[in-house]
């Protein structure tokens, strides 16, 4: 778990310095922005009550999916 924490970490920083240094980059997302940041609590709503309701492997790919927003929030 502390490997998999350190590797988004890592994918994050990777991330924002790219967006720093090179604006452009994530302008393709631009569009997306809004929509983006006002779905945080309703996704996070959402993959949470997943979450719990599921077990097993279906688990794990709820998990790899709100990192994958939670990036992207971060990101955008």
């Amino acid at each position: 778990m502390v490997r998999t924490i350190g590797w988004v970490l890592v994918l994050l920083g990777f991330l924002l310095l790219l967006r720093e240094f090179h604006p452009s980059f994530l302008g393709w997302l631009s569009p997306y922005r809004s929509y983006i940041k006002n779905a945080f609590w309703g996704v996070t709503l959402v993959a949470f009550g997943a979450y719990l309701l599921a077990r097993g492997t279906f688990r794990r790919v709820v998990k790899v999916l709100y990192l994958i927003y939670l990036i992207l929030y971060l990101v955008v």
